[in-house]
């Protein structure tokens, strides 16, 4: 309760024009952070003895002993084979 006191007295002796520009500055601060605020652009990638994988706000990607797929921002899958010349795409094949 005494500190509380303290804070009181201590804002008593500071004039009103520099308590108003401290709460101007305190505001804006406040503001600022608010608007400051943005999406993580984080990912995450995983390594094991057979896979390995990436994920990202943006899809993923995974590697593996027979290939690769990728899944995008929108759900578009992609897909490859190793040792063809084809790939897989929306759950359509396509040769080369």
């Amino acid at each position: 309760m005494s500190s509380l006191k303290n804070i009181v007295s201590r804002l008593a002796g500071v004039s009103s024009s520099r308590l108003a520009k401290l709460a101007v500055v305190a505001g804006l601060g406040l503001f600022g952070t608010m608007l400051n605020v943005s999406d993580a652009s984080a990912y995450t990638c995983v390594r094991g003895v057979y896979r390995a994988g990436c994920v990202s706000q943006y899809g993923a990607i995974g590697w593996g002993p027979n290939g690769a797929v990728a899944v995008g921002r929108y759900g578009n899958t992609y897909a490859y084979r190793r040792g063809s010349g084809c790939f897989w795409r929306n759950g359509q094949r396509i040769c080369l």
